[in-house]
């Protein structure tokens, strides 16, 4: 069945936020698991003393877990799959998460190239996630070329969605309404793989590049935060 539009009566969109609101009000679900990335809040930090301040904020500082080069740039189709990656991995590693939301030029320059510090800048490498369809591989060829044609060549590797991976996921019939008359092309989505899946692959991806264990900084970092906290300790 289609969606309807509101003019036309109930939504399956409607019912989905009824039954997820219903889910949340009779406590199966934390109100926090599902987010609505529509709206936002905005809030600020502060303290009695400068000192208590830099104590709270002690916990939230962290080390380069990637030595001396730059965090991976976790690259999304999907804004919703580039959601859950920020609110998920992304912050554990230190990687930015963006999402093209479809082929896009503009932000790229504005927002992901300066990133990259410009030509022949930083070696960031790229993770990429998208679908594995038509239009999702010239929506990644498009993204691609704008970064390199700007930053200049760089390591770019698709985790997701890969040939290999597609071959026992379910594909659909996708009409592609950019050529006249539309054409028809088997697609299959990077949702078919679940978010814990895609979520692990991109773990494991990253694992692979570390220099050394995200567990072994993450010791040091404490080891740093404890040596600070003392410092702070001292001064009040």
């Amino acid at each position: 069945m289609g969606h309807r539009s509101r003019g036309q009566g109930r939504s399956e969109d409607q019912n989905l936020s009824d039954a997820s609101k219903w889910l949340r009000d009779e406590g199966y679900v934390p109100w926090d698991w599902i987010v609505d990335e529509t709206r936002s809040l905005t809030a600020y930090l502060y303290a009695e003393t400068v000192g208590e301040y830099l104590a709270d904020a002690i916990d939230d500082a962290r080390i380069n877990c990637w030595g001396d080069t730059p965090p991976p740039l976790i690259i999304c189709e999907s804004r919703t799959f580039g959601g859950v990656l920020a609110r998920t991995i992304a912050s554990e590693y230190l990687c930015p998460v963006t999402a093209t939301n479809g082929q896009v030029g503009g932000f790229l320059h504005t927002n992901v190239v300066p990133l990259f510090g410009g030509p022949g800048g930083l070696m960031r490498h790229v993770l990429y996630v998208g679908e594995l369809d038509l239009s999702g591989e010239d929506i990644e060829g498009n993204t691609r070329r704008v970064l390199e044609e700007e930053t200049g060549p760089r390591e770019w590797t698709r985790v997701a969605l890969t040939a290999e991976q597609g071959l026992a996921l379910p594909r659909a019939e996708k009409i592609d309404r950019r050529f006249r008359p539309p054409r028809v092309h088997a697609a299959v989505e990077v949702e078919a793989l679940g978010q814990g899946v895609v979520t692990a692959i991109i773990r494991a991806a990253l694992d692979a590049l570390l220099p050394e264990s995200l567990a072994a900084v993450q010791v040091r970092e404490e080891r740093q935060r404890e040596q600070v906290r003392a410092l702070l300790r001292e001064q009040t």
